[in-house]
């Protein structure tokens, strides 16, 4: 007869688990997992708030008043939009050297270098803890022209004392054209950032005989490339439905490059500069090939003002 146990005889075991809800724990990790997902956000704690001396108006500090007593131009814009914070006052450093602190006109140059920088290239300039592999390329236009020709991380390390990548910049799009020298305006027009690869359907005719699909992205490609440059298309702020309707765009458009060129003319945009390299195939990326002709990405949020 086999034994049969009584509940008083077994006891009630305790494992020592502890089970979580699913759901509950989903939410109570939402507000982490959304903050952290986000590229940019800036701590209170990133911010350098050591300053040589009292600013004028000690109880409502102006930005001006606060990079005149040595704070940096990024640093002072996130410590005033925290609403000068009572838990995160600003340090007198007696120790702190005046000809440290960069003239305004030296601010007014970094923050331009960083802005052309983000329009050009989508991206900030590196500061000195970045290894010199990973460094944008700076273009000569800053170096010759606007005679910026000091190492990248000087203007970056001038208005900033924390990673540049935390600072949101989505804040280029909303600067106003107005007062700019002719000399930028007409190197923003040569190109912006996002259009790179576009550029060669501008102005070169795709080889004969193609067959209709490639054609059709041929059309599409060269559509967005005399099109004036769009928000919606710019890195900094393009529109993630992009990715759904045409897939990634510079891998696509180097395959793209690849079908519908000569050998020898791909040979002649990149020893012209037109693209940085020759593209290489990349097997994965095949949307151009399904890619309708008209141009459904571009937009009316021009970057540049309307001649």
């Amino acid at each position: 007869m086999p034994f049969q146990a009584s509940v008083e005889y077994l006891g009630t075991p305790d494992f020592g688990l502890i089970r979580i809800d699913p759901q509950e724990t989903a939410a109570a990790f939402q507000a982490y997992i959304s903050t952290a997902s986000r590229l940019t956000g800036v701590s209170l704690s990133d911010i350098n708030k050591t300053i040589i001396a009292e600013p004028k108006n000690r109880e409502n500090p102006t930005l001006v008043d606060l990079l005149e007593v040595g704070m940096k131009l990024f640093d002072a814009i996130v410590w005033l939009t925290a609403d000068r914070p009572a838990d995160a006052k600003l340090r007198v450093d007696p120790a702190m050297k005046k000809e440290t602190i960069p003239s305004l006109h030296d601010v007014a140059r970094s923050v331009f270098f960083c802005y052309f920088m983000l329009i050009v290239q989508a991206r900030y300039p590196a500061g000195s803890n970045i290894s010199e592999s990973n460094r944008p390329v700076i273009p000569n236009f800053l170096k010759t022209i606007m005679g910026l020709d000091k190492d990248q991380h000087v203007y970056i390390d001038t208005i900033c004392s924390f990673e540049p990548q935390k600072f949101d910049p989505k804040w280029a799009k909303f600067v106003s054209f107005s007062g700019f020298g002719q000399e930028v305006m007409s190197r923003f027009g040569l190109g912006v950032a996002g259009y790179r690869m576009f550029g060669p359907f501008a102005l070169y005719a795709p080889k004969p005989n193609l067959p209709a699909n490639l054609q059709r992205a041929y059309n599409f490609a060269r559509a967005v490339a005399v099109k004036p440059a769009t928000w919606n298309v710019h890195p900094l702020t393009r529109d993630p439905n992009i990715l759904k309707k045409r897939g990634n765009l510079n891998k696509n458009l180097g395959n793209l490059i690849l079908e519908v060129f000569t050998t020898d003319e791909i040979a002649e945009m990149h020893k012209s500069k037109m693209i940085y390299r020759i593209p290489e195939k990349e097997p994965t990326h095949r949307n151009y090939m399904t890619w309708s002709e008209e141009d459904d990405i571009s937009g009316d949020a021009t970057i540049l003002p309307m001649s």
